[in-house]
């Protein structure tokens, strides 16, 4: 798992937006974010220094960019 800031967590996805190279995403109950890839890998981020909100707001995003999100209320 890899800590890190919302401002960092936000840079780091912007390479993958534009490729399709997510496949799907899982909001768990801690709030942690996994990404699955087209290539087989995951990640999974702990956001620390926000909300869940501000975490669920990002996940809707992807969504509207018609990126599959599970674990959204």
């Amino acid at each position: 798992m890899k800590k890190c800031s919302l401002n960092n967590f936000t840079e780091s996805l912007l390479p993958w937006l534009d490729d399709n190279y997510i496949r799907k995403v899982v909001l768990n109950d801690k709030s942690q974010v996994t990404f699955s890839f087209s290539d087989g890998i995951s990640d999974t981020y702990e956001i620390t220094d926000c909300d869940r909100k501000q975490i669920e707001k990002i996940c809707r995003d992807l969504v509207e960019r018609g990126i599959a999100v599970q674990g959204l209320e």
